[in-house]
């Protein structure tokens, strides 16, 4: 990790790989913190699929993005929009923004094996529908039926700046809510290595919580226990303004779900005072909401 190391919050362990996390407070911020109303974080030891052995059973091997990690990560979503109470129009109105780092390279290193052994025949064409990180963000879309806008980040920083531009999406008013999720599945070192890879998934969102009583009224009667506000990407995001200083990024295989997992331990310490959240040359600040 090449983020300066931060103090650390007063919680059972350390931050999770490719985000630091200081105690900070909310003077200086520029804007109005976005509430957190829903968070969910989940992580399993997830074996990637292997290149059979014999061509006869490359039809029924598992295609590792729609059958692995497509219903972990819909599963952790639907886990973050239950706790935020939103009714089903609200569901329905929410934007979306995922954050992937490598998270369906699993698609293009099933890719390469097969056209380097068995030949293109053998290729399942539901391949290249989830070889681009945005198939996570479409699955995410057309599962829970969202029709606000729909955005996804790559690199190292997509962890720390999904959270932020889901913030402005918000504070612009070009959403009420949004989804905001995120997926680390890291590849083997090598075809050889028998290692099992955690498959983590995050979820959060940001915005107004709903009252869950299904009229659509967004009664907002589920308090926030956060909010966002302070986003400075970093990194070469193209939001970065002149003479901001950058940062450096954590490079590939970066665990874009750490800011969630940071977020998770923040709110369980129950803390009180903001938190600075940094990854990939990316910060943004947490305030503790009403509901904390």
């Amino acid at each position: 990790m090449t983020d300066t190391p931060a103090t650390e919050l007063p919680v059972s362990d350390s931050p999770a790989r490719g985000a630091s996390v200081r105690n900070t407070s909310a003077r200086g911020a520029t804007a109005a913190p976005v509430g957190l109303v829903g968070l969910t974080v989940s992580s399993a030891p997830v074996p990637v699929p292997r290149l059979p052995r014999l061509t006869e059973e490359l039809p029924r091997t598992p295609l590792a993005v729609r059958d692995l990690l497509r219903p972990a990560l819909l599963a952790t979503a639907e886990t973050a929009v239950a706790e935020a109470g939103l009714s089903p129009d609200e569901v329905r109105n929410m934007g979306c923004v995922t954050a992937s780092n490598g998270a369906t390279a699993a698609t293009g290193t099933y890719i390469a094996q097969v056209l380097a052994g068995p030949g293109p025949r053998w290729l399942a064409p539901e391949c290249f529908l989830y070889y681009s990180p945005h198939a996570l963000t479409g699955e995410l879309s057309i599962a829970l039926d969202l029709d606000g806008h729909a955005v996804t980040l790559t690199g190292a920083a997509a962890g720390v700046d999904a959270l932020g531009y889901a913030a402005l999406m918000v504070r612009s008013g070009r959403c009420r809510s949004v989804l905001v999720s995120a997926a680390h599945w890291p590849r083997p070192a090598t075809p050889d290595d028998e290692s099992v890879p955690l498959l983590t998934t995050a979820a959060a969102i940001l915005g107004s919580g709903g009252d869950g009583d299904g009229d659509g009224d967004g009664g907002g009667s589920v308090d926030s226990w956060g909010g966002v506000t302070g986003w400075h990407p970093g990194g070469n995001h193209p939001a970065v303004r002149e003479g901001d200083p950058a940062g450096s990024t954590d490079g590939p295989g970066t665990d874009v779900t750490a800011p969630f997992a940071a977020l998770a331990r923040w709110r369980a310490s129950r803390g009180t005072r903001g938190v600075e959240l940094a990854g990939g040359g990316s910060r943004l600040t947490v305030v503790a909401g009403d509901g904390t």
